[in-house]
């Protein structure tokens, strides 16, 4: 926005009051702006309603007494022209002016009344400048307050992402802290550990161990590229003993198929077999022949 023509040429070009070159620049600027040209329509037509603001001022005494002397002096011009010529060739007065013709030219029509047209003009211009100046300043707080929502909502999705960010880093942490426990399971004097592969062919790349510490301290059974089940399922382990199948836990895997499961280490002391099979929900008494998935045999 140029505001140089808005401010000081506008409200000037609406009272008709600018030079040529004044006025041709207003109307080039707006030729190729739509928003100034409805800006200078405002302008225009406020400057229409600016003389019903101005107080009609009455006419001076004078003014009807100069009238009357000039219907007179008409008058008795009419009378003399009517009269006979004087002889001799004398030639006649020049025709006289009409009384109205010689009022229009005598009595001044003032346009504006002194000093309160003056005055009308002056707060005509300030009120409409003010607009503008109060019309950016809605603008630029509306652009605040945009920018500001905007910040409050990027602020909001950082929170949100920080928080997932966070939780993500604990699961992370607490499943460092549980391979760790693992690792060091595995690794204690004269722990055993127990493979169990699949045997339905359906899920080659399963697989789980079931490792337990020195004297029956602790067990732990650990589970890998498990299928995801449905929610009425879930998965249950067996410590077999002879032909004595004992629940172990009831468990459910991650988006990754895995699992880390500590189990009672005195009932993982002894066995034959340990499987893994699809129960519904909660488990059951005796494994479904059919859905064991997992299995591995201790050796003889």
């Amino acid at each position: 926005m140029n505001k140089r023509i808005e401010e000081e040429l506008f409200p000037f070009y609406a009272l008709d009051a600018l030079t040529a070159e004044e006025k041709a620049e207003v109307e080039a600027y707006v030729a190729g702006d739509p928003a100034a040209k409805a800006r200078l329509v405002a302008f225009q037509e406020a400057a229409e309603q600016l003389p019903l603001a101005i107080d009609p001022i009455p006419p001076s005494p004078s003014v009807k007494a100069n009238l009357m002397a000039r219907v007179q002096a008409d008058a008795r011009a009419r009378v003399a022209q009517s009269a006979p010529q004087k002889r001799g060739g004398e030639r006649p007065s020049p025709p006289q002016l009409s009384w109205w013709e010689r009022l229009r030219q005598s009595v001044a029509m003032p346009v504006l009344a002194g000093t309160a047209a003056l005055a009308a003009i002056v707060l005509f211009v300030w009120a409409i400048a003010l607009s503008q100046q109060v019309n950016q300043l809605q603008a630029q707080v509306a652009d605040l307050t945009s920018d500001t929502n905007g910040l409050v909502e990027e602020l909001a999705a950082l929170r949100a992402d920080n928080e997932q960010l966070r939780v993500r880093n604990e699961s992370l942490q607490q499943q460092l802290e549980a391979q760790e426990d693992v690792l060091a399971s595995y690794q204690a004097p004269g722990a055993t550990t127990l493979a169990l592969g699949d045997i339905t062919g359906e899920n080659p790349a399963a697989a789980a161990t079931l490792t337990v510490a020195p004297e029956a301290a602790s067990a732990t059974f650990v589970a890998r590229n498990l299928p995801q089940l449905s929610a009425d399922q879930a998965y249950q382990l067996w410590i077999i003993r002879g032909d004595q199948p004992l629940s172990a836990g009831v468990f459910s895997v991650d988006e990754n198929g895995r699992v880390t499961l500590p189990v009672d280490a005195t009932l993982a002391s002894s066995y034959d077999a340990v499987g893994v099979s699809i129960e519904p929900a909660g488990g059951s008494e005796t494994p479904t022949p059919d859905q064991i998935i997992l299995l591995g045999a201790a050796s003889s």
